[in-house]
């Protein structure tokens, strides 16, 4: 194949191809030249010195310019310049396979240049660093970071924990503690005293004439309130403490009124104590206290130590008396045991500790059928209802005994 450039000129024809050819390819020029432009920028290391070449001799000059620059040559150059037999030109009457120590010396720094032009370009091989693993603390670390109770102490608990520290410095300072809950109470009452929420009016309905002054004893002293501030249970329980009061329910109404609505007891006896004359319910409750029994004498009486225990069982008894009517004065209980029926007279039926009520129906009937109790009876002694026992008056012994003695004669 013809290399490029204009034709050999005839008198090379006989020329050693290294004494008269650029050895150094497309390639290696291009790497020079990239080396050069490197080394202005000081990016790579400066390109080492070309050797220097030996004094020219004087048969050589026209040799040596003929030969191409190595530094000055460009692409167009190399590609256009005419390709030189090695050992340059020769003159006519030189042997072929002879060449000057010159052309010798150039051609070998040539070949030197293009030689060391390679490190501008290649890369030199780096050593391979060892990986080295996480440490230690690393991995332990890591491993804590990854339960997840510690994350969220990490990230929950220690802001939370923070936060709480702060707080509780902050408040540790009295002075600073009565500020805030004396800031906190005005901003509190500064609201719920407003007018629209007080309570001024109490709405009582129609009741005994005891019980109405005892409810406004109970509740005025709490108006005007908020209506944020009144515990209507508590009020609730201090009205159904009153002994006329069964029940009771308290509302708040608009227009700040308070309504009072009360179930009452209703007396159904009078119970003599040792305390007095009071009025008790069909449970035995306590309604009220009387000055003297005039004031209820439409109630039925009983009386004696623990007869409020046993209310349910009076009120059978007397109903049983009924028919005895207006002689009926009362039940007395006896030793906390049994009932005594007391009647005008000085007459009583004593009844017995069980079977109080069929033994009284007993002697309702004898009186019914005999008129034993319009008699000189005194005591009708029924604790043995198999035995009945009546015991008469004095005068009536007399003229029983009159009665006996005729009989005997």
């Amino acid at each position: 194949m013809r290399p490029l450039g204009p034709p050999p000129h005839d008198d090379d024809a006989d020329a050693p191809i290294a004494a008269v050819t650029d050895t150094r390819s497309f390639w290696d020029h291009l790497g020079a030249t990239r080396a050069e432009e490197y080394a202005g920028l000081d990016i790579l290391p400066l390109a080492p010195e070309p050797l220097p070449l030996p004094e020219p001799l004087e048969g050589d000059s026209a040799l040596l310019a003929d030969l191409p620059d190595p530094g000055m040559a460009s692409l167009s150059d190399v590609l256009e310049a005419e390709p030189l037999h090695t050992g340059g030109t020769l003159a006519p009457d030189q042997p072929a396979n002879s060449a000057s120590p010159v052309a010798m010396a150039a051609a070998q720094a040539q070949e030197h240049s293009a030689h060391e032009v390679a490190p501008f370009f290649t890369d030199p091989p780096r050593p391979r660093r060892r990986s080295r693993g996480p440490s230690r603390l690393r991995y332990r670390l890591q491993r804590i970071w990854l339960t997840p109770v510690y994350r969220l102490a990490i990230t929950v608990g220690t802001p939370v924990a923070a936060l709480a520290c702060g707080v509780a410095l902050f408040f540790s300072d009295a002075g600073r503690r009565e500020a805030v809950l004396g800031t906190i109470t005005a901003m509190h009452s500064a609201v719920i005293e407003r007018p629209e929420f007080m309570v001024t009016t109490l709405e009582l309905p129609p009741t005994a004439p005891e019980l109405e002054p005892a409810l406004r004893a109970k509740l005025e002293p709490e108006l005007p309130q908020s209506s944020f501030r009144l515990d209507l249970d508590a009020l609730r329980e201090r009205v159904e403490e009153l002994d006329w009061v069964r029940s009771a329910d308290l509302r708040l109404m608009a227009d700040g009124v308070l309504s009072v609505s009360v179930t009452e007891r209703s007396p159904a006896l009078v119970w003599r104590s040792d305390e007095g004359l009071e009025l008790l319910d069909a449970g035995g409750v306590r309604v009220a206290r009387v000055a003297h029994r005039g004031a209820r004498a439409d109630l039925p009486l009983i009386a004696g130590r623990g007869a409020d225990a046993h209310v349910a069982e009076a009120l059978e008894l007397l109903d049983a008396a009924s028919p005895l009517g207006e002689r009926l004065l009362g039940l007395l209980r006896v030793g906390e045991r049994r009932w005594d029926l007391v009647l005008d007279r000085d007459q009583r039926i004593q009844l017995p500790e069980r079977g109080a009520l069929p033994a009284l129906e007993r002697i309702v009937a004898l009186n019914q059928a005999q008129d034993l109790l319009a008699r000189d009876v005194i005591h009708a002694d029924m604790r043995n209802p198999a035995r009945p026992v009546l015991r008469i008056s004095q005068g009536a012994m007399d003229p029983l005994r009159d009665i006996r003695s005729q009989s005997m004669e």
